[in-house]
């Protein structure tokens, strides 16, 4: 089974090298005004759900075509103004429409129908073992993901998922689940573009990318 899906994946590597795609990554940015409304939405309309200090360091994961910037605060999703952010890395940041257009095809699912991994669930046995989750700028891991040769766009999904393409982003045992394989969880199927040190004690866990 894992050989058939590596060889998908293989397929899927050489013909992406026939196309460009823009490389989208979560960004840092710096807050530069002393005070920075967080609102609801991409708008002076929307209500405040708090201020940002300058000097505060947030990740900003879209930008909206009136130049805000959708964060993660208090673990929702938020916006604040691109006039008071310096952001490291512009050109990577991900346009709300190139999310939409994104997001238009169906992401894979795995038809899973026990528990699902959530924010207040915090730890489920999905489908292929313990299922847990992170939030961490994802830029280094689409970096390695390009140096393969994938160029499928990065994009956040609506109920925080971070995705490549059509597959969730997740970090695995690389010697059980290869970087660029894919594995089944109970969001739907993931590709492993990482790993971390979970993988020494539990070699079938997977920690799968959100925004929470």
């Amino acid at each position: 089974m894992i050989k058939r899906k590596l060889a998908i994946i293989g397929g899927t590597l050489v013909l992406s090298l026939c196309t460009a795609a823009p490389v989208f990554a979560d960004s840092s940015a710096t807050v530069t005004a002393d005070s920075l409304n967080v609102r609801s939405g991409s708008s002076t309309d929307n209500s405040i759900l708090g201020t940002l200090s300058g000097g505060t360091e947030v990740t900003v994961s879209e930008l909206e075509s009136n130049g805000w910037y959708k964060i993660s605060y208090n673990g929702q999703s938020a916006y604040v103004s691109g006039n008071y952010l310096d952001v490291e890395d512009r050109d990577s940041v991900p346009s709300a429409d190139a999310s939409a257009d994104a997001s238009s095809d169906t992401a894979v699912s795995s038809g899973w129908t026990g528990p699902v991994l959530t924010k207040r669930a915090g730890t489920v046995q999905g489908p292929s073992g313990k299922e847990t989750y992170y939030n961490l700028n994802m830029s280094g891991v689409v970096r390695i993901m390009r140096s393969m040769g994938n160029t499928d766009a990065y994009w956040v999904r609506e109920d925080g998922v971070k995705m490549l393409g059509n597959y969730i982003m997740c970090a695995a045992n690389l010697n059980v689940h290869p970087r660029g394989s894919l594995v089944e969880s109970s969001l739907g199927t993931c590709i492993v573009c990482d790993t971390g040190s979970f993988a020494a004690s539990n070699p079938n866990q997977l920690d799968i990318a959100v925004t929470w």
